[in-house]
């Protein structure tokens, strides 16, 4: 497909009216990708997804996390390729059982090994944006009764404090914690994830102790940077929903606005706004209907032949607007730190980015002060209870000899990296009729 240069598409629109100009984003705008420590680095054995997946039937398959992408040998050959795509920031995360194995002591090999992470990172001249909590809990948290332990907020501050006092220096931007909500509702609500609790009680107090644990790790990573003399940057990655109904009825509103505070709005309320940015995470939109006892119930997107993931997610690049239009009364700089989609069909992959980054674009243009997009993720991940089927890369993982192969919407994301814009050429894939090699 013939690329337009800045003349021709001056003169197209000039002719027709239709503008062919990039749909450009802010200098100094964050492209990046995100990874997990435990999904991606494999050999971790001492925390609580670990103990479960032992159990029989725990993860679909039977899989076991293992070795995952073992990214833990290859970071610098997966950040090679990061750069290659013209990567400026990269968002990853810690392990916790890896630094303190054991409760108050530290892993000093460990220590050096991801501070030589993070300087071939900064090496690549690539911003690092380090997550200190992502689902995964140390054995000995575990054992204690994990979030749900009065102590817990306080042991994770005393973890972020060591990070920041001996990693900080290379560190960008810091979240503390990855999706509360989810973290809350996958484990104590729902059962679906360790340690398979159902109990709103237990549900709510997890919570309540992880946004404790956010507000001291937040003063402890403030004090330490500012002993450093440098500046600290903390915020939450959290994951949000953009919810719609079928009906217009007044009920139905204020299921979906009661629906959207408790997922969307009430973890920032119980931080009290100690948050230097919002981290947002967005992959879900939800239909709601009543059924004929006047139930509320969630719309099988696949009944309705839309467009969704392997995962059964649907696909609605719309809903990232609205969220971000949403999340702007907090008066917080944002960053889209998660979107991407579970595929093998990687042109609906290159559509998906395309889709999202221009409701990103508009996003911006309406007002929200959105500074960075991470794309979930930069290779095959482990995906949790789902096993290694589900692929979200933009790096195609061989998981038998770890081979890593540039997926083709890898480059439709670099093009938009490098030029800081979307050109119009790469808007065709909206109309479901390209690939990357047309172009």
């Amino acid at each position: 497909m013939k690329k337009f240069g800045r003349k021709q598409r001056k003169r197209i629109k000039k002719e027709t009216g239709h503008s062919h100009e990039p749909l450009a984003f802010p200098k100094k705008f964050l492209w990046g990708t995100s990874t997990s420590a435990y999904q991606v680095e494999g050999g971790i054995f001492n925390n609580d997804w670990a103990n479960w997946e032992q159990k029989k039937d725990t993860i679909e398959n039977g899989e076991k996390c293992g070795q995952a992408a073992d990214h833990y040998n290859r970071y610098e050959e997966d950040f090679d390729i990061a750069k290659g795509l013209h990567n400026n920031a990269h968002r990853l995360s810690i392990e916790w059982s890896r630094i303190e194995p054991k409760e108050g002591e530290w892993n000093w090999e460990e220590v050096d090994h991801y501070r030589n992470v993070l300087k071939e990172l900064h090496n690549r001249k690539i911003k690092v944006v380090l997550t200190l909590h992502h689902f995964t809990n140390p054995v000995w948290l575990e054992k204690k009764g994990g979030w749900l332990h009065k102590s817990a907020p306080a042991h994770f501050a005393r973890y972020a404090e060591f990070i920041a006092e001996h990693l900080g220096n290379h560190v960008d931007m810091w979240i503390t914690i990855n999706e509360p909500v989810v973290y809350a509702t996958q484990s104590y609500l729902t059962g679906e994830w360790p340690p398979q609790s159902r109990n709103k009680l237990h549900a709510f107090k997890v919570l309540r102790h992880m946004a404790q644990g956010h507000q001291l790790a937040y003063h402890e990573i403030h004090a330490e940077m500012k002993k450093q003399h440098r500046t600290a940057v903390v915020g939450v990655a959290k994951n949000v929903v953009s919810l719609a109904s079928y009906s217009r009825a007044i009920i139905s509103f204020f299921y979906i606005r009661i629906s959207e505070f408790l997922w969307n709005d009430l973890f920032f309320l119980l931080i009290k706004n100690k948050t230097d940015f919002i981290g947002i995470n967005y992959y879900f939109h939800t239909r709601i209907r009543r059924d004929n006892k006047g139930k509320f119930m969630f719309v099988d997107v696949k009944t309705e032949q839309r467009e969704h993931s392997d995962l059964g997610w649907e696909v609605y690049a719309p809903g990232l607007f609205n969220v971000l239009l949403n999340l702007q009364k907090y008066g917080k700089p944002m960053y889209v730190t998660e979107n991407g989609i579970a595929t093998t069909n990687d042109d609906k992959r290159s559509r998906y980015i395309v889709a999202h980054l221009k409701e990103l674009y508009h996003a911006i243009q309406a007002g929200a002060d959105v500074r960075g997009y991470f794309h979930w993720s930069l290779i095959d991940n482990f995906e949790w209870h789902r096993g290694f089927k589900p692929r979200f890369g933009l790096v195609e993982i061989d998981y038998k000899t770890f081979e890593r192969k540039i997926r083709s919407s890898a480059h439709v994301y670099a093009r938009i990296c490098k030029e800081n814009a979307i050109d119009h050429d790469l808007l065709s894939f909206l109309g479901h009729g390209s690939r990357y090699e047309d172009l």
